[in-house]
């Protein structure tokens, strides 16, 4: 076994190969070990996109369930990297190490030996990704948010349908935390609040930055298959960012941990956090279906960074993403849930979601479930299959070990794509009442918006040649 600090060498040695790299696998670095268990009675997973979510989450958790032949990025540095994580893990569970390194996703999905594929890319990478690779037969993990358009989101459900694969979306408050945001759900659902009247989403603003200046690409990475549907832009970097946060460590630019503050290739908070806490309110209220008549978006305040015209960014220098925000989404049944920026003003909370009905209030976030309907299950506890009426199966314990499970059962995930397709096409709706400062009426059966032809431009968006989906 190398020292991580040849190892760290050869990664950097990488950088000289210009993006020309194909694959190059550990194996040869890293002599083989016996196994505990073939490998082969588990499924052989790869990794596309290894930033953040990689180090933090989805390396360890799916490399549990089944080893991990190839790790894939347009960044070589990143991609060096996450071998090193990949060959640990494989060293720490006995398992043989031959892991590849595949700079173009394409490579993976023609593997015959993968049969499950991880995706953690850029948000605007992820439809693309995880419709090839189950068109190549391979069963998807992908992170939130799955899409960055409603068509994609058409494409997607169209393409599992086609393809009979199991597919999981990263939204893993629906299985994490304690189970508190399911709990959550479960006491909407059990009428812990009576009719529920109003709903709070807190999710946070976007960060602004300085003008970055144009600056080369490095080596190391691949800036045009980096960008990919997204349109051809200057590479721009500013200054590195060193307290503890999201982006320490990184400097201010278009990529890496900074590209949600773009709508090139997301949606800021309203896919980032929204695709987490209006997940909950959905599932709670029972409306991730496409029957549940017209949805009203009312901007009553928003911000950006920069100017807009015609729901478009005129200064492209800047992040330029919603900094603040306050809309009104009212339900054909009255329910409203207030989607904000920040609500600690007025209910004393920055990052949660609050239910309210005729017949009390609570609070739910990562870290507590609070109010009287909670203090009230002390007495009066949820019914014992309250969790498993919610999910339509057994609990799950963990969002990556019900994704392998389905994978043997077939079954769908707890996060399955259809749920989030509607849920995270509200969060598009909003963005686009955001930029286009206007009052809109969705229709979530018809996937359009009534009577406002501009507004129903941004369902889908051009893609840039050589990097369009194709179903």
């Amino acid at each position: 076994m190398p020292s991580r600090r040849s190892f760290l060498k050869t990664s950097a040695a990488l950088t000289s190969l210009s993006g020309s790299l194909s694959y190059w696998t550990a194996t040869s670095a890293v002599a083989a070990e016996q196994p505990s268990q073939s490998p082969n009675e588990q499924p052989v997973v790869a990794f596309v996109g290894t930033g953040i979510r990689y180090h933090t989450a989805l390396a360890k958790g799916a490399m549990e369930y089944g080893p991990c032949a190839a790790v894939c990025d347009v960044d070589l540095v990143q991609m060096g990297r996450a071998l090193q994580v990949a060959v640990d893990q494989h060293r720490q569970q006995s398992r043989p190490i031959d892991i590849a390194m595949h700079e173009d996703y394409r490579h993976v999905l023609d593997r015959k030996d993968v049969d499950a594929v991880i995706v953690g890319t850029t948000d605007h990478w992820h439809s693309k990704v995880s419709i090839e690779a189950m068109q190549a037969g391979k069963d998807v993990y992908c992170e939130k948010p799955l899409t960055l358009t409603i068509r994609e989101g058409q494409q997607i459900l169209e393409t599992l349908t086609k393809t009979g694969r199991v597919m999981q979306v990263g939204t893993q408050q629906r299985t994490a935390y304690d189970k508190r945001f399911a709990n959550a759900a479960a006491m909407v659902r059990e009428g812990r609040i009576g009719n529920p009247k109003l709903v709070t989403v807190c999710i946070g603003g976007s960060p602004e930055c300085e003008p970055l200046p144009v600056t080369d690409v490095p080596r190391q990475l691949n800036w045009d298959m980096w960008l990919g549907q997204a349109p051809m832009a200057e590479y721009r970097v500013g200054k590195m960012i060193h307290a503890e946060g999201w982006g320490a460590g990184f400097p201010l630019s278009r990529t890496h941990r900074y590209f949600r503050w773009w709508y090139e290739y997301s949606g800021g908070k309203l896919t980032d956090w929204g695709a987490h806490h209006v997940d909950i309110a959905l599932w709670a209220l029972d409306k991730l279906h496409a029957d549940i008549g017209l949805v009203k978006i009312e901007p009553l305040e928003h911000q950006h960074p920069v100017p807009f015209k015609d729901g478009y960014p005129t200064e492209l220098d800047r992040f330029n993403t919603a900094t603040k925000f306050k809309v009104k989404v009212t339900f054909a049944d009255g329910v409203v849930m207030m989607v904000r920026d920040d609500a600690t003003d007025d209910l004393g909370f920055d990052n949660g979601v609050m239910f309210e009905g005729d017949s009390g209030r609570f609070l739910v976030n990562r870290g507590k479930i609070v109010g009287k309907p909670v203090e009230d299950l002390e007495q009066n506890p949820l019914p014992g299959d309250a969790l498993e009426k919610l999910y339509g199966t057994k609990v799950p314990e963990s969002q990556m070990g019900n994704f392998f499970e389905c994978i043997k059962s077939r079954a769908t995930p707890v996060s399955d794509v259809e749920s989030h397709h509607r849920m995270i096409s509200i969060c598009h709706a909003i963005n686009i009442a955001i930029r286009l400062d206007r009052k809109l009426t969705y229709d979530p059966k018809q996937e359009t918006f009534v009577d406002d032809p501009q507004a129903n431009t941004f369902i889908t968006r051009e893609q840039r040649k050589g990097y369009e989906i194709n179903v």
